[in-house]
Order: structure tokens, then C-alpha cells, then sequence
């Protein structure tokens, strides 16, 4: 779920004078943003985005796709599984934690007040510590118990170790395999299931595996295909935009879920990957395409510990749900925006500092020697 700009761009992204989209892809970051928005949504009010969660398999198949368009010339050059890895935590470890810990506190005050009392101290607080470790839970069915979509971060990391030990040095036809097989295991479990909301508990960990290796395994393969030199501004990129949050949104009769949730997983997302990668959207949809991207992130990782809130307000005292849906969304791009701003910034801009005098140190050791 992350973009190719680096943390120094991210930061200056926030104050300098240049777009804070430039050079980045818009369309890319506009469509995860508005996943995002509808994975969001479909936790907060199902009715709302029935399908929001065939999003994950976007985040997969655009996770492939920026991560072999940004790394796989730096692994060509000598990047060692180490150096890549720690990059991936820099990247994603600081509002993961932000979540784990907001998501914790809500747990715990509704244990408290008894408003939800499945979860026992001992199992908040020791899921808790795993559970910021980046590791599943034993203790629970799910794997995340106090923030579950987490699990799909998961599963991103099991997949940035993948294709750093196996899937770089596969070719295409290899990489064309992995998915065929994935596909082969996650088809008939969906089937099964009847839907593609798989992968959040602990005995639907295979399918989850298929299911992350086969959109990441299809990203990076329209990475490795040839790229424009110039990605033109026009109506395609819009329509980039407006067909990702229709197909998350959408809920269409003619077809069955699970038919619907295989079309989007299999087929949709990685030709909305393509498309996103080769057209931008004109200037005045860019900035506000920029700016729900660069949240996407937060808003996915902390969007879990603002729903009972505001649960509250649409069940307990019956306020409409349209309105709370748009209520509960604009918080959720608040709180983010600040999380981003105040902390992710700020965390990766540091931890990056030390990761880059840590490669001086070596770089420096290593010459020194005879």
C-alpha cells in the first residue's frame, strides 16, 4: 500500500513548492486512497460498500507493481534481503503500531465498560505484544483480534519476503506460474466460502497465501511489461477513479458474490493496476488524488479503532446512515491526515537516517578492509 516516492519526498511533499505529486502515479495513488475509503466503509456499514473488501486484492496487485518498479533495479544492483526488509518496516511499521495501540485502547475500554467482553484482559494485553511485533496472535481465531484488518499487512510482509528471496529471480513464465497455481488453490475457496472475504483468521491461512501471492505475483508482472516514458493527463485517469470505487461499491444482481468477487480479484483489479499505471488524471482531480493516497495508508491501519465510536451514533441513537457514513469517513481522513503529518513523517524521516549512516558504516567498514 505504499507508494515510490521516498521519505525525504513524503516529507517534503507536506511544505515545498513543487506539486507534492510530482512524479508520483496520481491515478495509482488516487485508487488506493479511494479503496481505502471503501474498505472503511464496509466495516463501518456493510450495506454501503457490500464488496469493499475485494480492495484488498487491489492493495495486493498494486503492491506488486510498485515494489517490482522500485526495487527490482535495486536488487539487480546488489540489495540484500536484510537492507530490503528493514526498508519495508521503516515504511510500514510506524502507523501500524499507531494502530495496534489506538485499536488497544478502544478494546480495552469497551472491556471495561462491558461493552464487549469476548476478549479477556490477559488475551487484549499478550495479543497486544504479539500483535505489535507484527506477528499473529495464537490465542484467537483471528489473527488480529483487537485491529483485524491488519491481517492483510501481514501477509504484505510475507509477500516482500517472497519476492526478495524467490520471486525476483524468477522469470515471467515462473512469476505466470506462481499465480496460475495461486489462483488454482484460492478459486475453489472462494467458491467454497461464497465470497472473497478470506484471509483473516488462522485456519484460512493457505487461501489467504494463494490469495496474496496471486494479485502480488500479476503486479509485478505489469511491472516487468514495457512502461510509457509519458503518462498523459486525461479523462482515463478519472475513469480509473470513479471505476474502482464503483466496483467496490457496486452490488450487482446479475451475478452471484461469489462470481463477482472472483471478476474483481482475478480480472478488475490487476486491468485497474495497468490502466492506473499509463494515465493520469487532469490537474484539478490530481491534488485531491494525491492527497487520499498519501493517507491511505494511515486511514487503513487506524480506520478499525474509530468504528465502535461511531457505531454508537448510527445504531444506538439511530442517526442516519448516510450521514454517519460520510461522519465516520471524515474522521477517519482526519485522524489519518494527522497520523501521517505528526508521526509517520516524522518516524520514517528518522528511522531512514539511521538506516542510510548504517549503510555509510558498512559501506565505510568494507573498505577498509585489505
Amino acid at each position: 500500500m505504499n507508494g515510490p516516492a521516498s521519505v525525504s519526498d513524503a516529507a517534503r511533499a507536506w511544505q515545498g513548492p513543487r506539486p507534492p505529486w510530482h512524479g508520483r502515479y496520481v491515478t495509482l495513488d488516487g485508487m488506493r486512497g479511494i479503496a481505502a475509503l471503501a474498505v472503511a466503509l464496509f466495516h463501518f456499514n456493510i450495506s454501503q460498500a457490500p464488496h469493499g473488501y475485494v480492495a484488498v486484492d487491489f492493495f495486493f496487485a498494486l503492491s506488486g507493481f510498485v515494489l517490482a518498479t522500485s526495487y527490482l533495479p535495486r536488487w539487480q544492483a546488489g540489495m540484500g534481503t536484510g537492507e530490503f526488509m528493514l526498508k519495508r518496516l521503516v515504511r510500514l511499521y510506524p502507523l501500524f503500531l499507531v494502530g495496534v495501540a489506538l485499536t488497544t485502547v478502544v478494546g480495552l475500554a469497551r472491556l471495561h465498560s462491558g461493552g464487549d467482553t469476548s476478549l479477556s484482559l490477559r488475551t487484549i494485553l499478550i495479543s497486544t505484544g504479539i500483535n505489535a511485533a507484527m506477528l499473529p496472535s495464537p490465542l484467537t481465531n483471528t489473527l488480529f483480534p483487537l485491529n483485524v484488518p491488519a491481517w492483510s499487512l501481514f501477509y504484505e510482509l510475507v509477500a516482500n519476503f517472497l519476492m526478495i528471496v524467490l520471486l525476483f529471480r524468477l522469470p515471467r513464465v515462473g512469476i505466470a506460474l506462481v499465480c496460475a497455481l495461486s489462483a488454482w488453490w484460492f478459486v475453489p475457496a472462494v467458491v467454497d466460502n461464497g465470497s472473497g472475504n478470506i484471509g483473516a483468521v488462522w485456519h484460512e491461512w493457505p487461501i489467504a497465501l494463494a490469495r496474496t501471492l496471486y494479485s502480488f505475483g500479476i503486479g509485478m508482472l505489469i511491472a516487468r511489461m514495457p512502461q510509457p516514458e509519458h503518462r498523459p493527463s486525461s479523462w482515463v485517469g478519472v475513469a480509473c477513479l470513479v471505476a474502482i470505487a464503483a466496483m467496490l461499491m457496486a452490488d450487482p444482481q446479475f451475478l452471484s458474490a461469489t462470481a463477482y468477487d472472483l471478476a474483481c480479484a482475478l480480472l478488475v483489479s490487476p486491468l485497474l493496476v495497468w490502466c492506473g499505471s499509463r494515465f493520469e488524471p487532469s490537474r484539478r482531480f490530481a491534488r485531491i488524488a494525491w492527497f487520499v493516497g498519501e493517507v491511505s495508508f494511515a486511514l487503513y491501519a487506524v480506520h478499525w479503532a474509530v468504528i465502535e465510536p461511531m457505531r454508537y451514533f448510527k445504531d444506538d441513537l439511530h442517526y442516519n446512515a448516510v450521514l454517519m457514513a460520510f461522519v465516520f469517513l471524515g474522521a477517519c481522513l482526519a485522524i489519518a491526515w494527522l497520523c501521517v503529518r505528526w508521526i509517520d513523517v516524522p518516524a520514517r524521516t528518522l528511522l531512514s537516517g539511521v538506516l542510510r549512516r548504517r549503510e555509510k558504516a558498512q559501506r565505510l567498514r568494507h573498505a577498509a578492509l585489505p
